[in-house]
């Protein structure tokens, strides 16, 4: 159940809220339960550590591939650095809806 609700970015506590309204707009309360997501100032920079994680896995298979193709460093850097741009906004979201639903199974919500 949680892992279908992080998959579908809902809410960490009831699990039926949306967390985002918009590619990067996050709501600051889940509109279902009414939790505020953002519990201290500061609270989402434990998500960059889930970010660097997504974008390496995302990094992994193209770098792979190029190294069987022996390609030149240029091409390397160009295909990662395109891939994980158009990735970036999924990236966000997903680094935070992971961070949200850890936290709350680490220190749920009263």
């Amino acid at each position: 159940m949680r892992l279908k609700a992080l998959l579908l970015l809902r809410c960490p506590h009831c699990l039926q809220g949306a967390i985002f309204y918009s590619l990067l707009g996050m709501h600051e309360h889940c509109p279902v339960c009414g939790i505020k997501y953002e519990r201290e100032e500061g609270y989402f920079m434990m998500s960059i550590f889930f970010g660097y994680l997504l974008g390496g896995a995302a990094a992994i298979l193209p770098i792979i591939l190029l190294l069987y193709l022996k390609a030149s460093i240029l091409w390397h850097v160009a295909t990662v650095s395109i891939i994980l741009i158009l990735l970036s906004p999924f990236i966000f979201r997903y680094a935070r809806g992971m961070w949200l639903h850890l936290d709350e199974l680490l220190d749920p919500h009263k």
